[in-house]
């Protein structure tokens, strides 16, 4: 089946709800502006909340929500008094610019999905539920076999809501009812609810208790707790605002319920440098409290750059995908599934920071789901289907940090990005003992739960970098990645540009690895036969953290991430003469600049669905 892409009638609309949201809403009384002017919708930073909230007041705007992740408000503001506002001093307006789920993809192994459930379900899952596969394809089953299954930590899924279905109710006993937070911003609905079906689905592959005809869980961590927040609408559209909004409830209930995970499966495109952009301030406050941020790359690829907010945030944990190839104990035909959106950043970094299984991924979802109505989803059975995307690759990722931290409470956010990075396992073609895809596309690998959970690797991620300074404004930083105009390729940086076997250098194609399989450095996919066997407390790949095969490419130091090796942002633009290079998207990118209400470039903000 091909992508299935919204039209571009959806873009025109996106922009109508940036300028006029909406005349029904009533300013305040004190407002001196004729209230009949077009609104144009806003998120407001300032010094404080109640300093926003003044200034949107000064202006005739009306306060929205108060941001207080963001020392903010959203607001409706009038057309006329905009740019006064923009203007007033020590305030920043932004758009309140649109966001999307990201699925659904179908990569080339997907279509044997389609043809088979063309007419519902196929006959090999009549049962209540289907075996799933992708938590042994990432070694979580050993887990689950010494006991860590991810309770006593909650995860929270910021997404189009949660249905109350079976395995999502309750834990792995199925007597203990798990959903101990629950909040609406589209709807405020009192219970649990999922117009739309991605949510349902991201929390299936998170947490999904249910067994299939294997006699293993569904879903990746069977006994964490969990919280909903709904901020997309039944079409799994939204906006800055809602998001945030979403973010702001988790933060504030974060110590109540004993939040430490939150995924976003969602994204919009790139606009600003990270450190300007309002969704990632609220994503990089979250993660400087504690809670371990998950975020997709997006399913832009393979095309480099492609990487959307927030997966383009430097401290985070951006997941990329790739796929089994209907193949779930055989790794060599593995590969990374086209879509998967691919680095660098518009700020340099190297994103994704890793890969993990995105392709044909069965999971939970209502048969009268938006999602499940309109086909963008492919039936199994009555309440399990299966979609593609970087959305469910992060859900995998998302549970195993449950499963991390059930095991070791005591990690931070950057502890636990740093022992997911340093044991994931790179791809390397096995006739050359090259990089298969270079690590703007794999990042430092596929993801390795049981070395993830059960090694003893010490260091941390983001080293070097002063997040609390970042949001303060007082230090900002840029990566290591650019544009090298003679060659057409994508390199890096001193001191890391010696880093070659394909891993470090990028032309930016997606074809020149897609004839041949590879080998996933160190253990060639075979996960059985003594393997697991924690005796060491090292894991898997005794001895090497997912080293480059023959020893090229070594993390030294730990890799840290980048250990060392952020630059200070200065300003500059690493993919001068690529695809972005723009004059006018250039200066308002450098400026920190939210585009103009009437320019095209808004439009851009608002994600289709894939």
């Amino acid at each position: 089946m091909a992508m299935k892409r919204r039209t571009i009638m959806n873009i025109m609309v996106s922009l109508a709800m940036v300028i006029v949201l909406s005349a029904s809403l009533v300013p305040p009384a004190s407002s001196t502006f004729a209230s009949r002017e077009p609104q144009i919708s806003v998120i407001v930073q300032g010094e404080s909340v109640d300093q926003s909230a003044q200034a949107v007041a000064n202006y005739g705007g009306a306060v929205t929500s108060r941001l207080d992740v963001i020392d903010g408000v959203g607001a409706l503001v009038p057309a006329q008094t905009l740019d006064r506002l923009k203007a007033e001093p020590g305030i920043k307006v932004t758009l309140n610019i649109g966001v999307n789920e990201t699925g659904d993809n179908k990569p080339d192994d997907q279509k044997k999905d389609d043809q088979k459930n063309q007419d519902g379900a196929s006959s090999e899952y009549l049962g209540p539920a289907p075996a799933t596969d992708y938590p042994e394809v990432v070694g979580a089953d050993l887990a689950w076999q010494k006991g860590v299954t991810g309770k006593n930590i909650t995860v929270a899924v910021v997404d189009t809501g949660m249905a109350m279905l079976p395995g999502i109710l309750f834990d792995s006993s199925g007597r203990k009812p798990r959903i101990i937070g629950w909040k609406d911003f589209v709807d405020n609905s009192p219970l649990p609810i999922d117009p739309n079906g991605h949510g349902t689905h991201i929390t299936g592959v998170i947490a999904n208790s249910q067994k299939g005809p294997d006699d293993h869980w569904d879903g990746m961590a069977p006994d964490v707790n969990l919280v909903g927040v709904r901020v997309l609408d039944e079409k799994g559209t939204g906006s800055y605002e809602k998001v945030i909004q979403g973010i702001d409830w988790v933060l504030k209930n974060k110590n109540k319920l004993n939040i430490r995970v939150m995924n976003l499966s969602l994204q919009a495109l790139v606009q600003s440098p990270y450190w300007s952009d309002p969704l990632n301030q609220a994503v990089m406050n979250a993660w400087a409290e504690g809670i371990t941020m998950i975020v997709a790359a997006g399913n832009g690829g393979p095309n480099p750059m492609s990487v959307g907010v927030p997966g383009n945030n430097p401290y985070v944990i951006t997941t990329g995908a790739f796929t089994d190839n209907h193949t779930p104990t055989d790794w060599n035909d593995d590969y990374l599934a086209p879509f998967s959106a691919a680095g660098p950043t518009l700020d340099g970094f190297v994103k994704p920071d890793l890969i993990a299984p995105g392709a044909h991924m069965v999971s939970t979802m209502m048969p009268a789901s938006y999602l499940a109505i309109n086909k963008e989803a492919t039936r199994i059975t009555s309440t399990y289907y299966s979609m593609a995307g970087t959305s469910q690759a992060a859900a995998v990722v998302s549970g195993i940090v449950a499963m991390m931290l059930a095991k070791n409470p005591d990690l931070t956010p950057d502890q636990v990005k740093y022992r997911l990075m340093v044991t994931a396992i790179p791809w390397v073609a096995q006739d050359t003992q090259q990089a298969g895809y270079s690590m703007w596309q794999q990042g430092t690998g596929r993801v390795n739960a049981p070395d993830a959970i059960f090694g003893v690797a010490k260091g941390k991620a983001n080293s070097g970098m002063d997040i609390k300074a970042d949001l303060k404004g007082k230090a900002h930083y840029e990566g290591f990645s650019y544009f090298d105009t003679p060659t057409n390729q994508f390199r890096l940086k001193a001191p890391y540009d010696t880093w070659a076997n394909g891993y470090g250098v990028w032309s930016g194609g997606y074809g020149v690895w897609s004839g041949g399989y590879g080998v996933w450095s160190g253990g060639y996919g075979v996960w059985s036969g003594g393997y697991g066997v924690w005796s060491g407390g090292y894991g898997v790949w005794s001895g090497g953290y997912g080293v480059w095969s023959g020893g090229y490419g070594v993390w030294s130091g730990g890799y840290g991430v980048w250990s060392g090796g952020y630059g200070v942002w200065s300003g500059s633009v690493p993919w001068a003469n690529a695809a972005y290079a723009d004059p006018v998207y250039i200066a308002n990118y450098l400026a920190g600049k939210s585009p103009d209400a009437n320019s095209s470039a808004t439009s851009l903000q608002w994600v289709n669905e894939p």
